[in-house]
Formats: structure tokens, sequence, C-alpha cells
């Protein structure tokens, strides 16, 4: 065969090969088995989360509800203001999916249900304070040592002229009345935060629990209104003439009821506000060691720690939440998706409802330490 008709020949064949082997090659890698991917899987919310508890914290915790479903719009949570006492009673029979309390679980109960659902999260949800509103015609400020305050929520001091109150306001010389005291009737973490500093002030003799102790004396007994909610004991309150009661800022505030500056431990007359709330937190947090979230938070107390501050309202607490570590899939999701939300992006609204401070950095971190602690069952 001449030479050039046989490089044809070569040619030829090589170009055959290379297409055998291109037309293999695709037939294997159309034989090849896929790799399959997953995807993330879209969480099932459920409808709403249902929280209920502490007054102290419900006008915040409305506001974070609107807040999150404005912004996120998954799914409601809807917070019901029944009092700390009922928000830990529904914990414990599994009614709520979280419950708010101004005062930790006690340790017998934080040790009992360590054994359900895997143990009790507790972590600090906001702060607030505590204060003495009053309705005296024609006064509009008030000044109460912690002894004073003390003789009048116990019933020693009876009348608003007595020479103890006049000693620190003149003003009430003349005011021969009788001292109406507004308590809460119900089990209450709003009575525990002031029976707390009751508690401190007499040095043990006053008791401090979510139920108030009334006086012995069946005479001072009926000068005590008892009212449900800080909602009912700001209407007694503002209803009641001569009166006294306690409640949280934010109620004062919004109701535009005065309220009495309270001899803190430097010895001066401060009233709670943001600033002088926000002071107490600073000078207590430097040197609180808080705990984790699983543990026992029942010894934790910011008024018994007495915030060193001459600018530092002495009343102040944490509020909690409570929920348990297993909880549906669903449940787990949502709780995780709100309250990382609350700790990371809520705390800018704290400002914008009166009486409440966001909480100090190591407080947020612990909330979300608690958060993560969550599990699916």
């Amino acid at each position: 065969m001449h030479k050039k008709g046989i490089s044809k020949t070569v040619a030829l064949g090589s170009a055959i090969a290379v297409l055998v082997i291109i037309a293999m090659a695709a037939l294997i890698v159309l034989n090849m088995p896929k790799e399959v991917t997953t995807p993330t899987p879209t969480p099932r919310w459920p409808e709403k989360l249902l929280g209920g508890g502490a007054t102290f914290v419900n006008p915040l915790m409305q506001k974070w509800a609107y807040e999150f479903q404005r912004e996120r719009g998954l799914f409601g949570v809807d917070y019901q203001s029944i009092g700390s006492g009922q928000g830990i009673a529904k914990l414990k029979e599994q009614a709520v999916d979280f419950a708010a309390s101004d005062a930790p679980l006690k340790r017998g109960d934080w040790e009992a249900l360590k054994s359900v659902r895997g143990g009790v999260i507790q972590i600090p949800i906001t702060i607030g304070s505590v204060v003495a509103i009053f309705n005296i015609p024609g006064v509009d400020e008030l000044k109460l040592s912690q002894e004073v305050l003390l003789k009048i929520f116990d019933g020693s001091i009876k009348r608003w002229n007595d020479p103890q109150i006049v000693s620190l306001n003149p003003q009430l010389s003349n005011v021969d009345r009788e001292i109406i005291v507004v308590y809460r009737a119900d089990r209450s973490g709003t009575t525990f935060i002031w029976t707390s500093f009751l508690e401190k002030v007499s040095k043990g003799k006053f008791p401090s629990d979510l139920s108030f102790k009334l006086p012995d004396e069946e005479a001072d007994r009926a000068r005590f209104i008892g009212a449900k909610g800080n909602e009912g004991v700001t209407e007694a309150v503002r209803n009641t003439q001569y009166s006294i009661g306690y409640v949280e800022l934010s109620y004062a505030v919004l109701n535009r009821l005065p309220h009495a500056a309270v001899e803190n431990k430097a010895g001066k007359f401060v009233k709670a506000s943001i600033e002088s709330v926000t002071e107490a937190v600073r000078s207590v947090i430097e040197q609180a060691s808080l705990p984790d979230p699983l543990d026992d938070w029942s010894d934790i107390s910011l008024i018994k720690l007495e915030p060193p501050s001459p600018d530092a309202y002495p009343i102040v607490s944490f509020s909690y939440v409570m929920l348990y570590v297993e909880n549906s899939p669903e449940k787990a999701a949502a709780l995780r998706e709100f309250l990382t939300w609350v700790y990371e992006k809520g705390q800018r609204y704290v400002a914008d409802v009166p009486g409440y401070i966001p909480l100090p950095d190591n407080a947020v971190q612990i909330g979300l330490k608690g958060v993560s602690y969550m599990q699916e069952k």
C-alpha cells in the first residue's frame, strides 16, 4: 500500500479509538452512582408557644411576643400573666412550654425536677425593680428608710404622721390617717423580691416567700388589702387614698403613680429609674459569680448582695425563664428560635418598655448557654 494511504488509515484508526474512549468514559460517568444531597430540613413550627407566670415580666414579654411575630412570623408566643407561683405550678404540671418567675426554684423543687425530662433550665431573662407606690392626696414625693419601710409592711407603723415617717417627710406632719397597705394576695415573685428585701432589713425576722405574711394582730390585718397581680395592686392603690403597695417599676411608670425613694446601702435615698437600677446591677454583677443554667439558683439574690454604689436603687432582681431540657422536636426548635432571638435581638426592645434594663453580657451568655442545653425527646 502506498505510504500516504497507510498514514490516512492510521490517522482514521486513531481518531476512532479516541472517540471510542470518550464514549466509554461518558458511559462510565453516566452509570456511576450519583451522590445524593440531602436538603437541610425546614423545622416544623408549632402554631404557638405557651408561657405563663410572673406579672413582673408581663409588659416586656408582650412586647417581645409582638416584635418576634412581626420580625420572624414563624409562630406565636402566648404569655399568660398568672403570677410566679402559678407559673411554677404549671411548669411542674407540664402545662406550659416555659414558665417565668421572679424567684428561682427552691432547692427542693429543683432537686425533685432533675429526673423529669432531663431537668429544668433556669436562665435570667430580664432585670427589674420593685417599688413602693403610694396614694397620699397632695403628696408626690416620699422618702423611706429601710427600717421605716419594714415597719410599715410588718404593721408596726400604723399612721402617716408617725414621727419616724415625719422625720423624713415633714410634709406629712398633719396627715393623721391610717396607712392602708396593699399586698399581693396570690403567690408572687414580686412578693418574693419585696419580702427578700424586708427579710434582709429585719435580719431574718420577716420571712421571704412568694406569699406575703400579714400582721399577727387582727386590728392591724384590717388595714391590709390583698390584690391579685401587679395589675391588681396598681388599681387598688390608685383607688384607695392613703394607701401604699409594692409593684414592679414598669407598672408605676405606665400608670403614672408616684413611688418612694428608698434608702440604699450607702445611706442615700434613691428612686428607682433606668439609671439607678442599671447602676445597682452593674455594681453587683462585678462581684457576683452566676451559676450554670442547670444548677441551683435558689441562693442567688441581687438584693442580698446589696448593691454598693451610692447611686444604686436597692430593690432589684433578675426575673427567670424556666423550661425542661427535653422537648418535642417542634417545641424544642421553637423555644430555641424564640429565646435565642430574645437574647440576641430582643434586648434592643427592652428600653421601649419603661422599668426594665437590658441584661448584662455575662447574663446574656448564661441565657444562650441554657438554650443550647435543650434536647429533642
